[in-house]
């Protein structure tokens, strides 16, 4: 073979372009040298080049390699344009030659014009108090209702509005995400109607049990849970908070002064708020049902696993909450009012939550080894857990003590205070297991939890579902016992997930 087989190394054509040089001109003017800038024969060179911009602060190939997915790099396209055997193979050498994170100026923690919107924290914050305020009613209700039947229908129609609201939000907002807001409109629109049609169902199933008054409390029920999803999700808290307001005044007129009259003024109140909010949250959704949107490319619905996941983590959420607090509604008031500090503390609860993922994208800017991330992000979930641990245990003791004054508490309303306290920090970690889409093992979790629960009480026979008596006092601290265990397996759940830093460009 001879050198000029090589074209790359003999043909003049092909020599390096920073030695070329320009022929003597007719002139003849001395040679001269022009240098250009040397051409990278590599295609990782010029994809590391592209990246750099996004991905200067990475710390793992993980993360490039997720960017990579993200812009449409396939295992083909690895192998055939770059000759790595996968995308994976491929993020590790970008990220080998993107070379060390660099320094990070540390920033004052509060800077103006940060884009902090500080009115949209107060209104997250904010629906705690939206979730306790229809419970103002229920005195009233209860008068007119009577005790036959009340617990059982109020469970149903709260355990079918939680998981049809908890379906209809997740469907919403994903197609909100990808920018049909008219169609997200549209399904919670439908959602509100059929949720009349589900409160109609499931009174029915109810009249032998209550009569007509029940099944149109059910009915109520199932039409607020939805109301509120709508104006939540429309940010329309103010309209849902004006609605509730004179239930609110009405019945704590009944309850100061008592009387026929006053109870029918809280009752009608109520009914008539209800409808406020049903009738304000459809129209929220008017203006995004006029936009405009271009015909869909992929499939909008979500996937039926994701709806099933969504419908089964709802279902077992309020059977982990309710099948503790039935059987103490309508005789051991203590205990019943325990689940208060929760429900008030839970719009801090979802705010933490918004606020974990921004946490997170800024640490893996911060962050220059992956183990610096991981143990920042765990740092990150105690803190957050704490905190969400201390707002309900302020409001918990403030009960106890308007409870102890009242001469109504008891040690199982003290347990069970602290046991729906420990929820809530049970509850911050279900949202994140949610955020990375682990529904299995958020519902494997309570499932196991509800069942010890239940089976231990069973031994012990302080089983109430189960028709045992026993002691108060007994169930709530297994109950106690059970919220901490699930506070546990949820950990648990995050470990696999939680660290890896491509969730967070």
């Amino acid at each position: 073979m001879t050198e000029a087989t090589d074209p790359d190394v003999t043909d003049p054509l092909f020599r390096p372009v920073a030695t070329m040089t320009t022929e003597p001109g007719p002139s003849e003017s001395p040679e001269r040298t022009i240098l250009l800038p040397r051409i990278s024969t590599d295609p990782v060179d010029d994809l590391v080049e592209r990246v750099r911009p996004r991905l200067t602060r990475a710390v793992d190939a993980l993360q490039v390699a997720a960017a990579l997915e993200a812009d449409g790099h396939t295992d083909r396209a690895a192998q055939v344009e770059y000759g790595y055997r996968d995308v994976f193979v491929l993020a590790s050498e970008v990220f080998r030659r993107l070379g060390p994170v660099p320094a990070v100026e540390e920033q004052p923690a509060t800077t103006p014009g940060t884009g902090r919107d500080r009115r949209g924290d107060l209104r997250t914050i904010s629906h705690g108090l939206l979730y306790v305020l229809p419970s103002a009613a229920f005195p009233a209700v209860l008068s007119v209702v009577g005790r036959s039947g009340l617990v059982a229908g109020m469970i149903l129609a709260g355990t079918v509005g939680w998981v049809w609201s908890g379906v209809v939000a997740y469907a919403a907002f994903r197609l909100l995400g990808l920018g049909r807001a008219r169609s997200a409109s549209r399904v919670l629109r439908i959602a509100a109607l059929t949720a009349v049609l589900l409160g109609l169902v499931t009174g029915a199933l109810m009249l032998p049990y209550g009569g007509l008054p029940l099944a149109a409390m059910m009915v109520c029920q199932l039409a607020y849970q939805l109301a509120s999803t709508l104006l939540i999700f429309y940010r329309r808290e103010g309209w849902l908070a004006a609605a509730l307001v004179p239930a609110v005044l009405a019945s704590g007129v009944f309850l100061v002064a008592g009387g026929v009259t006053a109870r029918r003024w809280a009752v009608g109140a109520a009914a008539l708020g209800v409808l406020a909010a049903f009738t304000a949250g459809l129209w929220a959704t008017r203006s995004a049902a006029r936009s405009a949107e271009p015909a869909p490319r992929d499939p909008l619905w979500p996937a039926r696993p994701a709806l099933l996941g969504v419908a089964g983590y709802g279902l077992c959420s309020a059977t982990l909450l309710f099948h503790a607090q039935a059987p103490y509604l309508l005789g051991q008031w203590d205990v019943a009012a325990s689940a208060v500090p929760l429900i008030l503390s839970m719009g801090f609860v979802e705010w933490r939550t918004s606020r974990f993922w921004a946490s997170g994208v800024a640490l893996s800017r911060r962050a220059r080894f992956p183990h610096a991330f991981v143990v920042g992000i765990w740092r990150t979930i105690g803190r957050e857990v704490a905190c969400c641990l201390a707002v309900p245990a302020v409001f918990g003791v403030l009960l106890l003590v308007a409870l102890g004054r009242a001469g109504v508490l008891s040690t199982a309303g003290v347990v069970m205070t602290a046991a729906h306290v420990a929820l809530a920090g049970a509850y911050y970690l279900a949202f994140l297991l949610a955020g990375q889409g682990r529904y299995g093992w958020l519902c494997l979790s309570m499932t196991v939890v509800v069942v010890l629960h239940v089976g231990g009480g069973a031994l012990l026979g302080v089983a109430p579902l189960l028709g045992q008596g026993g002691d108060a006092l007994t169930d709530t601290s297994l109950y106690l016992v059970s919220v901490l265990l699930l506070q546990a397996l949820f950990a648990l759940g995050l470990v696999p997930v939680i660290g890896q830093v491509r969730h967070y460009r």
